[in-house]
């Protein structure tokens, strides 16, 4: 009995084993002395504990598809607010004789080449007609007339005919003639004065996306146009952000009448349509709007006139309508929290409700903001192009994607890309945040740790 109770007094490692290998009394000074640097190596080292966002950030680099997503954004960003200054047009810039030109082009040489094959093969004999008026004089002296000025006129209207039958059976089509000249398209367009300028040593830059009908440069307008969806989705979102998150706490965090009360007030704002407020705030603010900026002054005066009714009425209803879902999530959120127990010893000592949801029920839920907001992006980004579409967008000149589909309609079988490459940008835009938008939940989510 005294040996077990001497067991149980010393830790597992100091007890002796079932065969009485090892005692209390077989150890001495020696045993008790600091391991060494090299003993200490040889212990097996535990993981290191990481923060919630390191954590987050491991799981979400090893999602390989919001990762592609998240460097598409990254280019685009880079494409949006840095490519204008490396592009020598402006957006709202005239380039004339280089209207109407494609994203490729034919070389100098190769059209000097093609104008003179088409003019080889229709080029027609100006003497025909001298010769046939000498021959019409010929027969009428032989009979003893004189030809007149009716019948020399008549002459020549008939031969101008024949030469356009002539020239409509023999016309050169000029697609085929370069297929069989061997021409072909070089990438990137210029105009003729532009390749002149090339020929002769001048650094000329290249209408990589061609020019519209104005000769505006098209890759610095959708440069430009990604830009201005890129920022209206962020401010939008940031508007959506700050509005829903402060409405949803509270209203988690009060509950009772003050919970219905708000949620009651939701649940309005959601059977009001978007499209029409838009709309009909949009109409209201241009004529106040327009003489402001006709009649105002300071700086407010110019960001208002770059933005226009339309824009600025579009940031009115997305602080209007767009928060209602951001604040279910976060009041969702908040009614789970506030029953924890460090929010009821924050009550206990004293702080204050909005110091409560400040410092420990907001920072708990910024997963699901984060992911929220980001998601919010995409649509923000639909919403503008999609009313730049209908024309009630942006206001011109400043470019959109969505205005520049439209403009493009009016040419889409003659001139297709100029639909093709701002609906590509906005549709990988619009998807890239999608995509990362749903890796990032994946990441935050602590139920799907890995």
């Amino acid at each position: 009995m005294a040996e077990d109770k001497k067991m149980k007094r010393f830790p597992l490692s100091l007890q002796p084993d079932v065969e009485g290998m090892l005692s209390w009394d077989d150890l001495d000074a020696g045993d008790f002395e600091s391991a060494s640097k090299a003993e200490k190596e040889d212990f097996i080292q535990e993981r290191q504990s990481v923060s919630y966002w390191k954590d987050a950030w491991r799981r979400l680099k090893k999602n390989t598809v919001a990762m592609v997503a998240l460097g598409v954004i990254i280019f685009l960003v880079l494409f949006a607010f840095v490519g204008p200054y490396l592009v020598p047009y402006g957006y709202e810039e005239f380039n004339k004789g280089a209207e109407n030109l494609h994203p490729f082009h034919y070389a100098l040489e190769d059209q000097k080449r093609l104008e003179a094959e088409i003019a080889a093969r229709t080029q027609t004999d100006t003497m025909s007609v001298d010769d046939l008026i000498e021959q019409a004089k010929a027969e009428a002296e032989a009979k003893g007339e004189k030809l007149s000025n009716v019948d020399i006129a008549k002459i020549r209207a008939q031969a101008k005919v024949n030469t356009q039958n002539t020239k409509q059976e023999d016309a050169v089509d000029p697609d085929a003639l370069l297929a069989e000249l061997g021409i072909k398209k070089k990438l990137f367009g210029y105009s003729t004065a532009e390749l002149e300028k090339k020929a002769a040593g001048e650094d000329v830059f290249p209408h990589v996306f061609g020019t519209d009908m104005y000769g505006r440069d098209i890759l610095v307008r959708v440069m430009y146009g990604a830009r201005v969806s890129m920022s209206v989705g962020i401010c939008a979102a940031i508007l959506v952000l700050c509005i829903g998150a402060t409405y949803g706490a509270v209203s988690g965090y009060c509950g009772g009448r003050v919970d219905a009360v708000m949620q009651r007030i939701v649940e309005v704002i959601y059977s009001v349509p978007e499209m029409l407020v838009v709309l009909l705030i949009a109409t209201a603010l241009k004529p106040i709007l327009t003489e402001y900026v006709n009649t105002g002054t300071g700086p407010v005066k110019s960001f208002v006139a770059v933005l226009g009714p339309n824009l600025i009425s579009m940031f009115i209803a997305f602080g209007m309508l767009y928060w209602v879902t951001m604040s279910r999530i976060i009041r969702g959120q908040v009614l789970q929290l506030k029953q924890q127990e460090y929010v009821t010893a924050a009550r206990a000592l004293g702080a204050s409700g909005g110091r409560i949801i400040r410092r420990h029920l907001i920072p708990n839920c910024i997963g699901q903001i984060v992911v929220t907001t980001c998601l919010q992006i995409p649509s923000a980004i639909f919403l503008e192009s999609f009313l730049s579409y209908l024309g009630v967008g942006v206001s011109a000149p400043l470019p959109s994607l969505g205005s520049m589909a439209t403009d493009a309609l009016s040419g889409m079988y003659t001139y297709t890309y100029r639909l093709i490459i701002p609906s590509m940008i906005l549709s990988v835009m619009i998807l890239a945040f999608n995509l990362f938008g749903d890796g990032l939940r994946d990441a935050l989510d602590p139920k799907l740790k890995k």
